[in-house]
């Protein structure tokens, strides 16, 4: 009797470590998917700080293709300053016409 209630206890413990590692393995895989599969829009333009003030380029770097004189980036708030200083991409021209708006054009 004894012996199949420490059976019955290693096929519980066994069980429970199976499905364990089955939740740790589902969760890696969801987590590595995730990050691969994020929905990226390919930008069309960067928008760039180009001597103080904003600036349209292509989206390989290529450009400037418009610059906005009256928008000075020096007084934007910090963290728009820090993005523009690396580029904010922009996928098309609607989010091309809001970030303009946002940036005070």
């Amino acid at each position: 009797m004894r012996y199949r209630q420490s059976k019955g206890q290693w096929l519980c413990w066994s069980l429970m470590a199976a499905a364990l590692l089955l939740c740790i393995v589902a969760l890696a895989v969801w987590f590595a998917l995730g990050a691969r599969h994020r929905p990226d829009t390919p930008a069309g333009y960067l928008l760039r700080d180009n001597g103080g003030h904003l600036a349209l380029y292509a989206a390989d770097g290529t450009g400037p293709l418009a610059e906005y004189e009256d928008i000075y980036t020096r007084l934007l708030p910090e963290q728009d300053f820090l993005a523009l200083q690396q580029g904010v991409a922009v996928a098309d021209e609607a989010e091309l016409q809001r970030r303009l708006e946002d940036y005070g054009w």
